[in-house]
């Protein structure tokens, strides 16, 4: 269990250091995807609720402090709550089904990033306007639902090789 946390920490570090380093010479209608995010959908996606939440908890306090504007906490709130809904849905998808991750990374993403733009403009981030936050809604869920395959690779072997030891959470 120790190993499968330490390797997870160091994905969310690399998935801070691609958004902060690569992804911003990577825009898409210049808006970059948010890793951390999607490390959550498919963690959540592959692993359950309760590991979407841990994830996604983790994974927003990282943004929060490393890579967003926005205040401390909103990041693992979303997050945390778009970690457990997609967690939720997982046994309502078809095992072998090649698009159902794709689609819930899709929504997810829209849905998680338009969140968190209506969230901060609703604390009082007056530069984000409605049209913004579609916009940034719409580029990310694209961005990110085209490298949702890789990183469904990635943590599909993550979670081969360091399964979860369930104790009657998952």
């Amino acid at each position: 269990m120790i190993a499968r946390t330490l390797v997870v920490a160091a994905l969310l570090l690399a998935a801070v250091v691609l958004e902060t380093a690569l992804f911003p010479a990577l825009t898409l209608f210049g808006f970059r995807p948010d890793l951390l995010l999607l490390l959550t959908v498919v963690f959540a996606t592959r692993d359950g609720p309760v590991t979407g939440v841990r994830i996604g908890a983790s994974a927003g306090l990282v943004g929060d402090l490393l890579v967003s504007a926005a205040p401390v906490g909103l990041g693992v709130l979303l997050y945390g709550v778009a970690g457990a809904l997609v967690g939720w849905s997982r046994p309502y998808l078809a095992p072998n089904s090649a698009t159902a991750p794709l689609l819930l990374a899709a929504g997810a993403s829209v849905l998680a990033t338009a969140a968190y733009g209506i969230v901060s403009s609703l604390l009082a981030d007056e530069r984000l306007a409605p049209a913004l936050v579609v916009q940034a809604a719409i580029a990310v869920g694209l961005y990110n639902t085209l490298l949702a395959p890789a990183l469904q690779v990635v943590v599909r072997r993550v979670s081969e090789t360091f399964p979860l030891r369930t104790v009657g959470l998952e």
